[in-house]
């Protein structure tokens, strides 16, 4: 067999692997997409109760809780039914790969904002004092501003996301996957200190390596 011929043999065969592994991918049922796809939920969670709370609150208001705990999904959410009720919503993530974009980041999010705008700012703890200072006077004209944080300080709290075992299993009852390998989910999440996301990603490696 000449070397064209081995050459062509181990493309074919990183080809078939590749594609082998894509499929393994769209199959997992713990894969990001899936994942995405989750409400978000929590012992005793009420959406009038949070929209109340928001009204009462002027607008204003943080999604605090630590890592993995649903507070971006908690916000998208929110997202979404504040723009099926007709208002502006803008929302953001600061990148931090670059300080300068950041501030133009947080301008385009303020310019215009008007009563029936609501600013949608996921990562409170990405901006300085200083950059959280001017966005805050930037951000006075919207109807509404509601952030995610890790920490209390930045604004009212509107919502602490809280993380357990049993919410964990809830999660991965939803997502339905067949011949789930032999894990214990309550000692899963202590390991990864309530952090859903992780758990999440360390069960779609454990089926992805079935």
């Amino acid at each position: 067999m000449n070397a064209r011929a081995v050459n062509a043999r181990v493309v074919n065969a990183r080809a078939a692997n590749a594609r082998a592994v894509s499929t393994r991918a769209r199959d997992n049922p713990f894969r990001a997409a899936r994942i995405e796809g989750l409400r978000y939920r929590a012992p005793g969670f009420r959406w009038p109760d949070l929209t109340a709370r928001l009204a009462s609150q002027g607008g204003r208001g943080a999604i605090r809780g630590a890592q993995g705990s649903g507070k971006t999904t908690l916000l998208h959410e929110l997202g979404d039914r504040l723009a099926a009720a007709g208002w502006e919503v803008r929302r953001l993530r600061p990148d931090l790969d670059d300080r300068r974009l950041v501030g133009e980041q947080v301008h385009a999010l303020t310019r215009g904002a008007g009563k029936r705008t609501a600013l949608l700012l996921d990562g409170a703890d990405r901006l300085g004092l200083l950059r959280w200072s001017l966005f805050l006077r930037a951000a006075q004209a919207a109807g509404v501003l509601v952030v995610t944080t890790h920490r209390e300080g930045r604004l009212p709290t509107l919502h602490r996301c809280r993380t357990t075992p049993r919410l964990l299993a809830e999660l991965v009852a939803e997502l339905r996957p067949a011949g789930l390998p032999e894990v214990s989910l309550e000692a899963l999440f202590r390991r990864q200190r309530g952090n859903l996301r992780a758990a999440l990603r360390s069960l779609y490696d454990a089926q992805a390596a079935r």
